[in-house]
């Protein structure tokens, strides 16, 4: 299947409300979600889990998408989605022009956004809240599992992003325990992804 290929179904899927999967070269299992942009590098779905459960929205990289395809039973999902009291959420007004303008329209829209480089570091994410872009790196407030938020700004490469969540069941759990990012500190020195072992 070619990037036109890819880009054509991927425009009929939005344009038809069509439930949509498809595999990643970084990870075995399906995505499935309704498409609902797509941009020049990015589409962004609205992220149905395996639960049945809208959960929040995902950018992923076209370029690291195979197989895709209409989800097989549809029907069922969506029914299922109906009784379970599951609407579809609004779509968030996240540009999708460049890596950089969803990291700041998503950053400026959710408290939490979650950010894979996953060419270099697969099965690995970084939660936190956007605070600025700088010279081809996005700086972030990180947050952990324990909802305590670090000290330290951290910086990464916007080359190296290939998928962007936000507004999923876990970012908002963060959120509602880990409070607002604290403000910036003046000076805060430069840590690279790479710096982190």
């Amino acid at each position: 299947m070619t990037a036109t290929d890819i880009r054509q179904q991927l425009t009929s899927a939005l344009n038809e409300h069509r439930l949509m999967r498809f595999h990643r070269r970084f990870e075995d299992g399906w995505v499935t979600g309704y498409v609902v942009g797509i941009g020049p590098a990015f589409v962004m779905l609205a992220d149905v889990s395996d639960h049945i459960r809208f959960n929040g929205f995902a950018c992923y990289r076209l370029a690291d998408i195979k197989n895709l395809r209409p989800a097989p039973y549809a029907e069922f999902v969506e029914t299922a989605l109906e009784k379970l009291g599951e609407t579809r959420p609004e779509t968030p007004a996240v540009s999708l022009d460049s890596v950089g303008d969803i990291l700041t329209t998503a950053g400026a829209l959710f408290p939490m956004v979650t950010v894979f480089a996953e060419a270099d570091r697969p099965q690995i994410c970084n939660i936190g809240a956007i605070v600025r872009l700088d010279g081809g790196v996005v700086w972030m407030r990180d947050i952990g599992p324990d909802a305590a938020w670090e000290a330290q700004l951290t910086a990464r490469r916007l080359d190296d992003v290939t998928r962007i969540d936000f507004g999923g069941a876990y970012e908002t759990a963060l959120a509602l325990v880990g409070g607002p990012a604290p403000t910036p500190a003046e000076a805060t020195p430069l840590r690279l992804v790479s710096d982190n072992g």
